[in-house]
Order: structure tokens, then C-alpha cells, then sequence
């Protein structure tokens, strides 16, 4: 059986990529636009169901212990957040990854890494977002290759245009970074659109991966993520941005 991240594409996989036969959609702001104003009416329906279901697999009391932390949702077996461990030992770094299978993997490096400045956690990353993490704790946030969701029918489900995407806003400290990465231009287009629209995010960077002091492609020449070897080693064009919360 073949098991694969709940929030990103295999691009060497068409089973479980079949959106790849409908030509990639181009960046809709005015349906941006509207889908914002959607969210509006579902907010507080979506906040209230996560605050009784009362779970968040982070613990609080671990950004009130750390004045500088970085966060990773949907992390994968977490190689890249490793590596960002034993590269910046003055940041604490979380990860977040739902799948039982690479969660258990991305646990069993860290533990068996023995750095303390690095911890792994299985579960979902929306309860985490709304209800375990304190307000302006976080420095850096990472959203590295997130499923697309390409067909009108799924907007809602992109990190931008989700419910959680205040929350996500509110956890960042002032001059902290959202670093974003996808294989699609329109995702990074649109999430561009809402950041400075919606949140008043200062754009630092949007368009294409370039080896930036934000992506630390310098140190990863193939790749921060396996998608993201993947699709280097393709020639694959791949997109980002990099936003900060003024």
C-alpha cells in the first residue's frame, strides 16, 4: 500500500495527482475577492466547532518557554525542519505533520537527532492554530508545497482562503515571516492577493524560487522537500512568496 501526505501532491504519482490531467487554473482574484467574503459568514461556525472539540496536539506552555520559534505544517518526515535545526541552534523549531505514517518517521529522526531545539507532533494543524497557540509566539511559519486544490469546488480549502487563516495571522509576531512554496502560480498569486488585501502582510517576495536568505536554497541546491526535489529535477517551475506581518 502506498501512503502519502494528506496536504501535498506526489508529482511522480498521477493516481494520486489527478487534478495534473486539468490544466493548471490561472489566478482569479475576483473569485478571491468573493470567497473572502464567504469566510465572513463561516468564521465563527468554524471557530466554535474546533473550540468544543478542544484538542491541539501542541502544548502552550512551549511557545511561553521559547522566545524564538519557527513552525512547519504539514512537515512530512521532516528532513528539511532538521536540517533548519542544526543550522540555527538559537531557534526552536515545530513541526506539525496529520499523517500517522510520516509523523512517525519525521518523531523517530528528531528523537534519535538529539537536538534539543527541535520538536514533532502528529495531528492536525487547524485545532493547533485556533485553539494551542498563544498569540504573536511564532517567528516563521512554513507552508511548503500544500495540495493546491485546484477546482473551484475545493477553493475554500486553500490555506488562504480557509477559516484558519486568521488564526495564522494572529500566532505571528511582528516582522515575523509566512514562507510559502507550490508548483502552481495561480496558488502563490492568490495567496499574495489575500496577504496584502486581507492582512495587510508586506510582500517581500512573489514569483518564482530563487535562492533567497528566506528559502536557504543556497544550502539546499536540490530541493528543501522531497516535492520540491522532485519537481527541481524535473524542471518543473516552482513559485513562493514571503510575507511579513508588519
Amino acid at each position: 500500500m502506498s501512503f502519502m501526505k494528506p496536504d501535498a501532491a506526489d508529482v511522480t504519482n498521477p493516481r494520486f495527482r489527478p487534478w495534473a490531467k486539468i490544466a493548471s487554473p490561472t489566478a482569479n482574484l475576483a473569485q478571491t475577492t468573493w470567497d473572502l467574503k464567504q469566510r465572513e459568514e463561516v468564521q465563527a461556525r468554524n471557530e466554535k466547532y474546533w473550540l468544543d472539540k478542544g484538542h491541539t496536539p501542541i502544548p502552550r506552555e512551549i511557545f511561553e518557554k521559547h522566545p524564538k520559534i519557527w513552525l512547519e505544517i504539514g512537515s512530512g518526515t521532516g528532513g528539511y525542519f532538521l536540517d533548519l535545526a542544526k543550522k540555527n541552534p538559537e531557534a526552536h523549531l515545530i513541526a506539525i505533520e496529520r499523517c500517522k505514517i510520516r509523523s512517525g518517521r519525521m518523531i523517530q529522526k528528531f528523537v534519535k537527532s538529539q537536538l534539543t531545539n527541535i520538536q514533532g507532533f502528529r495531528g492536525n494543524a487547524i485545532p493547533a492554530l485556533i485553539t494551542g497557540i498563544p498569540s504573536e509566539s511564532v517567528e516563521r511559519i512554513y507552508i511548503l508545497y500544500p495540495c493546491p486544490w485546484p477546482k473551484n469546488a475545493h477553493r475554500k480549502n486553500r490555506w488562504y482562503l480557509h477559516t484558519v487563516m486568521p488564526h495564522l495571522i494572529r500566532i505571528l509576531k511582528p516582522g515575523g515571516f509566512v514562507i510559502w512554496a507550490s508548483d502552481q502560480e495561480f496558488y502563490i498569486r492568490e495567496a499574495t492577493f489575500v496577504s496584502e488585501t486581507r492582512y495587510s502582510l508586506k510582500t517581500i517576495l512573489s514569483g518564482e524560487v530563487i535562492p533567497n536568505e528566506w528559502n536557504q536554497l543556497v544550502e539546499f541546491p536540490s530541493g528543501r522537500t522531497s516535492f520540491e526535489a522532485k519537481f527541481f529535477s524535473a524542471n518543473h517551475p516552482c513559485f513562493e512568496l514571503i510575507s511579513q506581518k508588519l
